[in-house]
């Protein structure tokens, strides 16, 4: 399967991806590799660090980091009986050992607060 997939990747960078225009962390801008992001030399035709096709035609800007928080959204089924804050039946949860007992706990820290939604 490793090897299929290896496959796959390699013949997928055969197609000529747009090159990315990007900053450092000093502000200098360089066009940089679609796949690996390192910086690639203008005009060349291959990523000389992981041989990904290169189209120069358009160019896309690097899509700039949004700072602050963001909302996440996981969904997944659970039993019809399954309730808010029912730390046992939770795919989520995991079992810890706290004070030298076991104890399912919420891998969000949110026990006593669960944010699950059910439709």
């Amino acid at each position: 399967m490793a090897l299929e997939n290896d496959l796959r990747a390699n013949l997928i960078k055969q197609f000529p991806a747009e090159v990315v225009k990007a900053k450092d962390t000093s502000g200098t801008e360089y066009f940089a590799c679609p796949t690996c992001k390192r910086p690639v030399v203008v005009g060349k035709e291959k990523c000389g660090s992981c041989d990904q096709a290169l189209n120069w035609d358009n160019i896309r800007e690097e899509e700039k980091k949004l700072s602050g928080v963001k909302k996440a959204t996981l969904t997944f089924e659970v039993s019809g009986d399954f309730g808010k804050s029912d730390c046992r039946k939770c795919p989520l949860s995991y079992i810890a050992k706290t004070g030298g007992e076991n104890m399912y706990e919420c891998p969000l820290n949110m026990r006593n607060n669960c944010p699950l939604e059910f439709s």
